[in-house]
Order: C-alpha cells, then structure tokens, then sequence
C-alpha cells in the first residue's frame, strides 16, 4: 500500500511504471515473425520428392555398367522431378515470410538442372552417384530442417 502511495505522490515515477508495463505487454503480444510458420504441404512434397531421389540414385548405382544407365531412361524422373520442384517453389513462394525456403528451393532447382546435364553427357560412375547423392541429401535435410524448425516456432 504505502508504495501505491509513492508512486500516486510522485506522478513521473507512475507515469514511467505504467509506460515499462504497457510497453512489456505491447512487445510480448506483438513479436515479430522473421519467417513464416511451419507449412505442413511442403513438408510433405519436399519428403515426397526426397524419396523419388533416392529410388533414382539407388537405380542408378545398378545401372552404372548397363546401357539403362543413360540419360533417355530417365527422363520421366527428370520431368516429373522438375514439375514437383516447381510446384514446391510455387507453393513456398505464395507464402510471406519464406524467403529462406524460396532459396534453398531454388538452390535444389539450379542442382536437379546440373545433375540432369551431367547425366546427359554420359551414364554417371558409381563414385559420382554417391557423391551426388550425399548433395542431394544434404539440400533436402535443410529444407526439412527449416521446415522443422518453423513448426517448434509456432
């Protein structure tokens, strides 16, 4: 009671109270998202398309000595592969705050366009698919990782 007292007395020190009060409910109530929230659609398509590439290397690394290993025979996981990324980059575009994933979407595109040419030039080795593949890995874990991370921001 008697500091309800000092501050009624003292109108500056009350004012300044409920100013830092106001201010701490008006910043807790209002924080900021840098990134947008978790989106469940890419969630699943970026795990979806993860495993198609990993049929497509797995086939591969059995085709590296057999003429099913050039790029004719796949170009049905090329296309398709391509339409999917497309929609992923679409979708994920369509949603403020996604830059981070646009990127890295598109880091996934410029990757999918020079593993396509490679493999056009010729059938790839069996060193080249594994390491190709640990790339892939690579970019599809930190899409899902953000991805995750969104959705314990949430």
């Amino acid at each position: 009671m008697a500091m309800i007292r000092r501050l009624l007395c003292k109108p500056n020190r009350w004012i300044s109270v409920v100013g830092s009060c106001l201010f701490v409910l008006l910043l807790s109530g209002c924080m900021a998202s840098l990134v947008s929230d978790y989106d469940e659609n890419t969630d699943r398509a970026v795990t979806e398309l993860h495993k198609e590439f990993e049929t497509f290397f797995v086939t591969l690394k059995t085709q590296t000595d057999q003429p099913d290993c050039n790029y004719d025979n796949h170009k049905t996981f090329y296309i398709e592969s391509a339409v999917s990324v497309s929609s992923i980059e679409i979708r994920a575009s369509a949603i403020d705050k996604n830059e981070k994933t646009v990127e890295q979407i598109g880091l996934l595109k410029q990757s999918m366009n020079t593993l396509q040419q490679l493999h056009e030039l010729s059938c790839l080795s069996e060193g080249q698919i594994e390491s190709l593949q640990s790339s892939f890995n690579s970019m599809f874990t930190a899409i899902l990782r953000l991805e995750l991370a969104k959705k314990r921001g949430s």
